[in-house]
């Protein structure tokens, strides 16, 4: 609840994605069981009004900006939300599915990434609460659409306040294991 009211405190704008999805009706995190039961754990204490905010997110995001035509998503394509192409990329395709778009702005893999199409900059910010990728540090993006440049920032977190958070809530020891472990499953 504690991220979820500060992003309607200060109006945050962000989509849906698995995680919301899970939420809202208890669906599985596909190849995840330890963040299924989590996220299970979590919609048991979810508060009415973040509940109400997560239902009205929409899945996607279109912006103009300095003369850009922007997407933000969290799944690159319909089929990406099945684990098996979780991390599968036709640059082809997406040209062809965002066209008009300058940039697009998308998540789901936890993954910091860059695929430069023609005509459109496909970025995925990697994730700031479980990042997956080689320096398993968070990671998010700036934005400058007047430049058009973008940062990649990488941050530490603290792992112990969080490992004594997840110990304290009773999740699933492995959720321990695996962020005691620089997110990796043990």
């Amino acid at each position: 609840n504690e991220v979820l009211d500060w992003q309607r405190a200060n109006k945050a704008v962000y989509v849906r994605g698995d995680h919301e999805e899970a939420l809202l009706h208890g669906a599985a995190i596909a190849g995840s069981f330890t963040g299924t039961e989590s996220i299970r754990r979590q919609g048991d204490v979810l508060s009415e009004p973040n509940r109400a905010a997560l239902v009205h997110l929409p899945e996607t995001l279109d912006m103009d900006a300095d003369g850009l035509r922007i997407r933000v998503t969290h799944f690159l394509t319909p089929e990406s939300r099945d684990a098996a192409y979780k991390y599968t990329v036709d640059l082809a395709l997406l040209e062809k599915r965002y066209q008009g778009c300058n940039y697009v702005f998308f998540g789901h893999t936890h993954l910091p990434a860059i695929f430069y199409g023609r005509d459109t900059v496909f970025i995925n910010p990697g994730s700031a609460g479980f990042p997956v990728d080689v320096e398993r540090r968070s990671s998010m993006v700036l934005f400058d659409s007047a430049r058009r440049r973008y940062e990649f920032l990488r941050f530490d977190y603290d792992r112990e306040a969080l490992v004594a958070s997840i110990e304290t809530e009773g999740y699933n020891p492995k959720l321990v294991s695996y962020v005691r472990n620089g997110h990796r499953w043990s």
